[in-house]
């Protein structure tokens, strides 16, 4: 029997990133998925997508309703993520555990793919401690693409906020309930879709059903 290695390396970076099926372009971070640090977070993704269903209840935020921020323990504000801030938020070597590589790396890839705009909340100090990204209709091709059709088609005016990301030692302090109201400004949450992503052989399918207004 031949392998094919090229095919067999994409299929394990489809497997546990956010969908973009890669080229071999993406051998740097097939390497990454297979290191020491790695491994075990990526096979057990691997796992759940051999066959699993994951349901989630997609928010909606309207832009004109009045909104008062969340507070947050810590003073933040919110600024486009800089080359500078990437080592200190993103790198896998600041990981907290094994799934925070894996979580820290997704993020990483999804900035190299220049999808939509990452935000950083950062502190008093200017040190990032929680990432966004925001992405608007004009990014729809992109986002089908790259997440594999796990969110809908954007329409005109609305916009999708994805990846947020808090580090360990800023976990637990309210930063991201404000930390999403400064990047969206002024928002309301509201149940909007359940989405359901049903894996089967590292096949993905996802369903979308409008929630039952209140």
């Amino acid at each position: 029997m031949i392998l094919d290695i090229e095919r067999i390396q994409c299929a394990v970076h489809y497997a546990i990133g956010y969908g973009e099926c890669p080229t071999m372009t993406h051998m740097s971070k097939i390497r990454e998925c297979l290191s020491p640090s790695m491994i075990r977070p990526s096979i057990n993704v691997v796992r759940q997508r051999i066959h699993s269903t994951e349901q989630a209840i997609v928010l909606r935020r309207d832009l004109e309703a009045p909104h008062t921020r969340p507070k947050a323990a810590i003073d933040i504000d919110v600024r486009p993520l800089t080359d500078a801030d990437v080592p200190k938020i993103l790198h896998a070597g600041e990981a907290a555990s094994a799934d925070d590589v894996l979580y820290r790396s997704r993020r990483r890839w999804l900035l190299e793919s220049g999808l939509g705009t990452c935000y950083a909340a950062v502190t008093a100090s200017d040190e990032p401690c929680y990432v966004q990204w925001l992405m608007g209709e004009q990014d729809n091709a992109q986002i089908q693409s790259y997440f594999g059709g796990a969110f809908p088609i954007l329409e005109p005016g609305t916009a999708l906020l994805e990846g947020a990301f808090t580090p360990a030692p800023f976990r637990g302090k309210g930063i991201m309930g404000l930390a999403m109201s400064l990047i969206a400004e002024k928002a309301n949450f509201f149940p909007y879709l359940n989405r359901e992503v049903a894996w089967s052989m590292l096949r993905r399918k996802v369903t979308f059903e409008p929630v039952a207004a209140a």
